[in-house]
């Protein structure tokens, strides 16, 4: 290849140099130069040659150069070629086929061992007796590897002594006409191919099929009155060949031609089971009309059940029909289940290992997904093929955000029962819903239906896609006689990425993350760092802030795995996370941001065992907190706050703690509260219900005070009416609670005119303080707060 490839630059290098050369004589620039003057003859008749004789050089250089650099661009085009032939012959004798549809074309590729089959076919044709022609059959099913068998009997067959083999594929022409057209005339060109007297049996071959198919003579296009004119001269042809030679005599000759020969022709027929029941009785016609010429075997691989299926309408039945035309018969076995699964497990091994995140993969339920989803359905070897090429692309796309056997499952369902695999993807809520454990739940029957579709779209395999339920979907079991699952597994199918849960299974078949889906990829890199203060908030900080409550929501899927180093850190990192959670439209059953919070705080102190450790580090971490509304949120987890505490600490240390922070409240309040993100219920909490003195909010604690008091009273109120699914929302202050913490409603009205001074030139203090101004006009909301 290197040497090829160097005479190939070699020659267009000279090429390149002979052009140059010819158009510099041809166009002879240098008569345009002034040469100086020369004494003597010599000079000017060598002046006068250079000028005026040498076009025939330039000719002769340019039919060099032509020639070279076509010579030299083939060859390192071959070498280009050769070099990747090589590639292809280096992997694969390194790897498993996998491609698809593909049948195999050598030897080493046999993974199904077929080689000694192979051996006894090729001993058999050599051995038949085909004085008087030979049929034989070889039959299998779809996929059962016949083409490929038929590729190794081939390279059986060119050992010495050589036989003779011809190719029809009628499978590549379509309709009867055509068939009937192409099958002479395709065996005719062949054997011109080859060498010694089949040059003579190609033309009598050609001309006996010119007798039988006058059909041929009849161009396929162009106008109406062009084709009838054709058809009229091509009949008129045929009927002038009828005379001259009658069929009879033609196929006497053509008998004598093929008896002289030392070796019978092998003709096989490959793909007939891919016609159509018309095209298939042709062919047949076509082999019954032949078989009987000497030192011709026909070699037909197809489908028993679907030849003999096409072959019904003859008058004798399609097995009765094909024993009158087929003399041998060989059934290709069954690949065994060992050697399918073995095969099956091997593919999988190379093609799953030859993507860079193929995605978790739980060994406890990989056995029976093999053996009761992949096994029943895949059959064949081409099963096999067709299913690698299937998964490869999809665990490609996915990128490792799947789990590896539920994939692995739902590709066999894909490719092997498309209908089942549609009905699944439209019945996404039922398999993944576990709302059935609730007594009031409406769409329970729905689902119980729709589940019940699934298996019955199955049909024959009814018991794979009950497999497929009971592996893939545990929240659907409950409808075909399972267990019941509640929604605190979800966190549990999310985590380990199965399709059991509601977002990866839309994952997996939209190849698109949901918001859900998003937040736990970002959660989970918040879990790989939870111990790492400053890389949890430089991730933090990398993330949109609409997304980061959703991010905190979906860090409470790992409250059974939390390391307790990381503990006092990501209390820091969440609590100092609160005032940048921007406020965003809710449900009416959704948790507002002090919950999303709250909860996930909550599970990671639940780490500590000890009230003391507990009491210890909220100590530690109190002063790293950057706002009074986050130290309060903590003080009242741990502590025996009413209605708020979860008494992680001893009453006593609870106490200590609530009465410190309650006197820095009370104290005088950082310089910049733009932050705080509930200070209301804060001071409320640490002016009335501690109980010390004063009880009210000073007003010289200024309009910035009472502005951000206002600005973090403001609630939303959510309800429906009737059967409506709009939510009716209205923007209220909680009214009774300001009058208390300013001691009476004249106080408040000077307070809110206090913050209307300050907040002037603030827009975001706009809306409470207009809402405020409602309530001093005497506007309530028809129920109380």
């Amino acid at each position: 290849m290197e040497r090829s490839r160097a005479s190939g630059v070699g020659l267009v290098v000279v090429g390149v140099t002979a052009a140059i050369a010819g158009a510099l004589i041809w166009t002879k620039p240098w008569v345009h130069i002034p040469w100086p003057s020369r004494p003597g003859v010599w000079w000017h008749s060598f002046y006068r040659y250079v000028t005026t004789d040498l076009r025939w050089l330039a000719l002769a250089l340019g039919a060099i150069a032509i020639v070279t650099l076509i010579v030299g661009a083939r060859q390192l085009r071959q070498s280009k070629t050769d070099t990747r032939e090589s590639s292809a012959q280096t992997a694969g004798r390194s790897a498993v086929n996998t491609t698809g549809d593909n049948p195999i074309r050598r030897r080493e590729d046999d993974a199904l061992n077929r080689d000694a089959l192979v051996i006894s076919i090729a001993l058999e044709l050599r051995s038949l007796d085909a004085s008087d022609g030979h049929v034989v059959a070889l039959l299998g099913a779809w996929g059962s590897g016949k083409t490929s068998l038929l590729n190794l009997l081939r390279l059986r067959l060119q050992e010495e002594p050589p036989l003779t083999v011809v190719d029809y594929n009628p499978w590549m022409f379509s309709s009867t006409e055509h068939l009937v057209e192409s099958f002479f005339g395709e065996i005719a060109a062949q054997l011109r191919l080859k060498e010694g007297r089949l040059g003579t049996v190609a033309s009598e071959i050609e001309a006996y099929g010119e007798l039988l198919t006058p059909l041929a003579w009849i161009p396929g296009a162009g106008s109406i009155l062009d084709r009838i004119r054709n058809a009229a001269s091509g009949i008129r042809k045929f009927q002038e060949r009828r005379e001259k030679n009658s069929i009879l005599a033609r196929r006497d000759r053509l008998a004598r031609e093929l008896t002289k020969l030392q070796s019978p022709i092998i003709v096989i027929l490959d793909d007939i089971d891919r016609l159509s029941a018309g095209e298939v009785r042709e062919i047949f016609k076509l082999v019954r009309l032949t078989a009987s010429f000497p030192n011709i075997i026909y070699l037909l691989a197809f489908d028993r059940k679907i030849v003999e299926e096409s072959l019904n309408s003859q008058n004798s039945g399609g097995r009765v029909y094909l024993e009158k035309i087929v003399q041998t018969v060989i059934d290709l076995p069954e690949a065994s289940e060992e050697l399918l699964v073995t095969h099956l497990t091997e593919i999988l091994d190379e093609t799953v290992g030859g993507i860079s995140n193929p995605g978790p993969f739980d060994e406890g339920r990989w056995p029976d997904v093999l053996l009761e989803i992949l096994r029943p359905l895949i059959r064949s070897m081409r099963d096999v093929r067709r299913y690698a090429a299937s998964i490869r692309i999809t665990l490609h796309s996915l990128e490792g955000q799947v789990q590896l056997v539920d994939v692995l499952a739902l590709e066999a369902l894909r490719v092997f029962l498309p209908d089942v695999f549609i009905r699944i993807a439209n019945t996404r809520l039922a398999l993944t819903e576990t709302r059935h454990l609730e007594s009031h739940s409406e769409d329970r029957a729905n689902y119980q239906e729709s589940i019940q579709r699934i298996l019955a779209t199955a049909q024959d395999s009814e018991n794979v896609a009950r497999a497929a339920i009971k592996l893939l979907f545990p929240a659907a079991l409950h409808y075909i006689g399972g267990s019941s699952y509640g929604s605190s597994w979800k966190h549990s199918w999310l985590k380990s990425r199965r399709v059991a849960h509601a977002d990866i299974l839309r994952l997996y078949l939209e190849r698109i993350y949901s918001s859900g889906m998003a937040a736990f990829r970002d959660a989970e890199q918040a879990f790989e760092v939870l111990s790492d203060r400053a890389a949890l908030e430089r991730l933090f900080s990398s993330i949109e802030a609409e997304r980061i409550e959703d991010v905190i929501a979906a860090l409470e899927i790992y409250e059974e795995d939390y390391p307790g180093e990381a503990v006092p850190i990501a209390t820091i990192v969440l609590l100092n996370l609160m005032p940048t959670l921007p406020a965003r439209p809710r449900g009416m059953l959704d948790m507002d941001a002090r919950m999303v919070v709250g909860r996930v705080i909550l599970r990671l102190l639940r780490q500590i065992p000890s009230p003391d450790d507990v009491a210890r580090i909220v100590k530690e971490v109190l002063p790293e907190i950057t706002t009074l509304s986050s130290r309060f949120q903590l003080i009242s987890i741990v502590g025996h706050v009413e209605n708020a505490g979860h008494k992680l600490v001893a009453p006593e240390i609870a106490s200590e703690m609530e009465g410190e922070f309650a006197a820095a409240a009370r104290g005088d309040l950082p310089a910049d509260i733009s932050d705080e993100w509930d200070l209301l219920t804060t001071l409320y909490w640490a002016y009335q219900k501690w109980g010390a003195q004063p009880s009210t909010v000073d007003l010289k604690l200024g309009g910035h005070v009472h502005a951000q008091i206002l600005r973090t009273a403001q609630t939303e109120a959510r309800s429906t009416t009737g059967s409506s699914h709009a939510i009716w929302r209205e923007k209220r202050l909680p009214w009774n609670t300001l009058i208390k913490l300013y001691g009476d409603e004249e106080t408040l009205r000077q307070a809110i005119e206090s913050a209307r001074s300050f907040a002037m030139e603030d827009g975001r203090f706009a809306e409470s303080i207009n809402l405020a101004d409602k309530y001093v006009q005497g506007w309530r909301p028809d129920f109380k707060n």
